[in-house]
């Protein structure tokens, strides 16, 4: 992952990202938020833009996490628990 980052990532993006992972599914994920699937799809594409890295690997109809993915819902899980 990018380590050179000039902004603090976006909240609405790692819970977006956060859904996806725990689901592997990105119409699932739109449904717990209450947001389309495309807008799932364009948030979690941005984090992505921003990081430098794939955090998935998109099937047609299966979604998997990558290492980098991983690695970013192990810090992020239990930051959110935290803040909710």
């Amino acid at each position: 992952m990018n380590s050179a980052r000039r902004r603090p990532l976006s909240l609405t993006y790692l819970r977006t990202f956060e859904a996806v992972a725990r689901r592997l599914n990105f119409s699932e994920a739109a449904d717990e938020l209450h947001v389309t699937q495309s807008a799932i799809s364009r948030q979690v594409k941005a984090l992505e833009d921003e990081l430098g890295s794939a955090l998935f690997v998109r099937g047609t109809r299966h979604v998997q996490i990558t290492q980098d993915g991983q690695a970013l819902l192990r810090v992020v899980e239990p930051w959110l628990a935290r803040l909710d």
